[in-house]
């Protein structure tokens, strides 16, 4: 099943704080991601759930309406997402749900999300963690033996279901993830 929620998100830490409370009773492994939502008034990010079960579902409807989200749930064989809330919203979780659909979104959650920590070999992040790729930009290239400071926050993309790890050259030699856990915007000091 397919769960996409927009709340009107203004970055990834507030779209991960949404997921954090819609995960919150989670029992089973998901695939959680965030999707930009461009072409309204604001980009903003939508999340995504990609579950087993309908575990989730009752809590999820619930927190949508007690917090005027839009949400899209899709059903296993459903032709159409089932759609719930404010108009300006639904297309955001539509968006998701269609990106979710597609195999695309930045990961938050995943199977083997929990092996992604420390200092890890390329080889072993894929190994392990669920990574399909490792991806540096630039195209530096990356061997099984590359080695990858974690710096304990990895947030991989998906592109056409696979996990693809974006990382960059560091200070020591070693790569760590593009995406930095605390970021600094672009143009905060002026």
């Amino acid at each position: 099943m397919i769960i996409a929620v927009d709340a009107g998100s203004r970055d990834t830490a507030a779209a991960e704080h949404v997921l954090h409370e819609l995960l919150g009773p989670a029992p089973t492994p998901v695939i959680a991601c965030t999707h930009m939502i461009t072409g309204g008034e604001t980009p903003h990010l939508a999340v995504s759930i990609t579950a087993p079960t309908d575990e989730l579902e009752d809590h999820v409807r619930a927190w949508c309406t007690d917090h005027g989200a839009g949400s899209a749930f899709t059903h296993p064989g459903a032709t159409a997402p089932d759609l719930a809330g404010p108009s300006n919203l639904v297309r955001g979780a539509y968006v998701a749900a269609v990106e979710t659909a597609l195999g695309t979104g930045r990961l938050v959650r995943w199977p083997g999300r929990e092996h992604a920590y420390g200092v890890q070999t390329a080889a072993d992040l894929r190994a392990k963690a669920g990574i399909d790729y490792v991806e540096a930009i630039g195209g530096l290239p990356i061997t099984d033996a590359t080695v990858i400071d974690t710096r304990d926050f990895v947030r991989p993309v998906r592109r056409e279901g696979q996990i693809v790890l974006q990382v960059q050259p560091a200070a020591g030699g070693v790569l760590i993830p593009f995406e930095a856990e605390h970021q600094q915007k672009c143009c905060a000091d002026h």
